[in-house]
């Protein structure tokens, strides 16, 4: 196979025969126009090495002139931004920068602004970077597909990072008419457990398990299986799954973007392996400081130190994790299991917490953990009791008006007085996508006016 072919295989999906042909031509030194090097370097982001395909894309920028080197130079900024190395990130952009003219392509401006935007988001500003990345995403300049990621997917894994997963939801329906990939599977499936959706999380995983993974995406699936393992509550369970995960977690690059899923890795090997447990927080301890130390990357650390003292009964570190945490949206729910971790809980104040929480199942789990903790049986059956009235609201909050929750979204930004375009705006969705939305409201409202449709959305979301 020619190197022309072996990329044309890679952008094709034909992953496994292009990284094995991109292998022989390297062997041979028949790569003149490094394109079986620009193989080997996506396949090197696809293994989940993302800081060596950075080391690639740079040395490949080197050799070549022209927009051929700047995408290389863009290519290796993305690779290091979503590595956490966001410094190297940024000199690769520049890099890229300076050889742009202006006769480039249109493509390589529209990819350097979405590496951008990725830089952007590592730093903490989620909101406007997963915006200008679904804006990017329907730019009329076709996908790079040698890059690291695409950005839609990159969007709503910024949506996740920021903790907006209602709007990380959204982003992922308005694709359901397209054909899913293996990426969008797998964030759908963290989506469900982070939402304590548990069946649905094992069914996007089965979906994505039908075609080969390679490791990147494949660390993602560790992260879900472990999840749903551990909210299993079988010992056993969770150390065979871990050993059966840990290879592919090994020697992984952590993407500081899914720390919170390699937070929940590192619970699971905690709750196996001690020296497991701390090889993933060096690794995600490690990433966190190369990026740069966001503050938004600490308080998910954080997050994730509560939950491995949480596993282990140790109260020191679960109060200092809580400490950490006072003042942001997770710190009620910190501040409600450390005190089940020190044995002094309020069953009142835990329902009110768990009440708030959006995970269904962490909702159950610590009402369960703390209503054992508390010395009055009448009180923990009651805090038992809202645990499980909390799991099946959970369950059963989809809309009795026959909306979907897209449709809902739609319509109260309707009600707000949104234009088609400021709705798509605010949920990361394209203006033919809300008006398609607007469609199916008037129909299942059977309402012919706008006037109408305001009137009958006012009556059934309004308050």
């Amino acid at each position: 196979m020619k190197a022309q072919a072996v990329e044309q295989a890679w952008r094709a999906g034909d992953t496994a025969a292009a990284i094995e042909a991109a292998d022989r031509i390297l062997a041979a030194g028949a790569d003149e126009d490094c394109l079986a090097a620009g193989v080997a370097a996506a396949a090197a982001a696809a293994d989940g090495s993302l800081l060596d395909a950075a080391a690639r894309w740079r040395v490949i920028a080197t050799v070549l002139t022209g927009a051929p080197a700047v995408a290389a130079h863009g290519r290796a900024a993305l690779a290091a931004c979503l590595g956490g190395d966001v410094e190297a990130a940024d000199r690769d952009l520049a890099g890229a920068r300076e050889l742009l003219s202006g006769a480039a392509p249109r493509g390589l401006t529209v990819f350097l602004d979405g590496v951008d935007a990725a830089i952007e988001a590592v730093r903490g500003g989620f909101d406007r970077a997963a915006r200008r990345l679904a804006g990017l995403a329907v730019a009329t300049v076709p996908a790079d597909g040698l890059a690291a990621e695409q950005w839609d997917d990159l969007a709503v894994t910024v949506l996740i990072a920021g903790g907006d997963d209602r709007t990380a939801q959204e982003v992922l329906a308005a694709h359901e008419d397209r054909p899913p990939t293996t990426r969008r599977l797998l964030l759908t499936a963290w989506l469900h457990l982070r939402a304590g959706r548990l069946a649905d999380a094992r069914a996007a995983i089965a979906s994505a398990g039908t075609v080969p993974v390679l490791r990147r995406d494949a660390v993602l699936a560790a992260a879900v299986t472990i999840g749903l393992a551990r909210r299993a509550g079988d010992p056993d369970a969770l150390r065979a799954t871990w050993r059966r995960v840990a290879p592919v977690v090994a020697g992984a690059d952590v993407e500081v973007l899914l720390l919170d899923a390699w937070g929940e890795l590192s619970v699971g090997a905690a709750a196996v392996s001690r020296f497991d447990g701390e090889t993933v927080v060096e690794a995600m301890t490690c990433a966190i400081a190369q990026a740069g130390v966001p503050q938004w990357a600490l308080r998910a650390n954080h997050w994730w130190k509560l939950h491995r003292a949480v596993g282990a009964g140790d109260v020191d570190a679960a109060t200092q994790a809580a400490v950490a945490l006072e003042g942001t949206e997770r710190g009620a729910a910190a501040h409600a299991w450390a005190s089940v971790v020190r044995g002094t809980v309020d069953g009142r104040e835990v329902a009110a917490v768990a009440a708030g929480l959006d995970d269904a199942w962490e909702a159950m789990a610590l009402c369960g953990a703390a209503a054992a903790k508390l010395s009055d049986p009448a009180e923990a059956r009651e805090l038992l009791s809202t645990g499980r009235a909390l799991r099946a609201r959970f369950a059963t909050e989809e809309s009795a008006d026959g909306l979907s929750k897209r449709e809902r979204s739609v319509g109260e930004l309707l009600l707000d007085g949104l234009t088609q375009k400021e709705i798509g705006a605010r949920l990361y969705i394209s203006p033919k996508t809300v008006e398609q939305h607007v469609a199916r409201i008037r129909q299942k409202l059977a309402v012919s006016s706008r006037a109408e449709l305001i009137a009958s959305l006012r009556s059934r979301l309004a308050g």
